[in-house]
């Protein structure tokens, strides 16, 4: 995965559920569409952890991809993607079945630091059931 060093898996951030991320997603659209500027910290930032090839097949509405090759770029994007983001800004990352995104979970909590960290349980494939 490219890590030079072990994480806790266990310390990756919330695990949502695939009906819970839905409703996240579609209240988020919601503000986004109505204009609500005054709640844009509440806005999550959502991340499509797959690589480029997996994300031109599709990915969920307002997602931001990491458009890596290999999973182990993932590191040197995340940190400069995520520079200038308050540590407290909610983060959703979701990947295609779940072991990246606990990867990257870990990586944006004990690493950079950021505190409001979720990820997709079970990833797309659990959510597509």
């Amino acid at each position: 995965d490219g890590l030079d060093k072990p994480l806790d898996w266990q310390s990756a951030g919330y695990d949502m559920p695939p009906m819970e991320w839905h409703e996240t997603l579609k209240q988020a659209k919601n503000k986004q569409q109505q204009g609500n500027n005054d709640d844009d910290d509440d806005v999550p930032i959502v991340l499509d952890c797959r690589n480029a090839y997996e994300t031109t097949v599709g990915r969920f509405d307002g997602a931001q991809p990491l458009d890596t090759t290999n999973f182990r770029d993932s590191w040197d994007v995340l940190k400069d993607k995520l520079k200038d983001t308050p540590k407290d800004a909610p983060i959703m990352t979701y990947c295609t079945g779940g072991i990246r995104c606990v990867k990257v979970g870990a990586y944006l909590t004990q690493e950079l630091g950021f505190n409001n960290v979720s990820r997709l349980a079970g990833g797309i494939i659990a959510y597509d059931r």
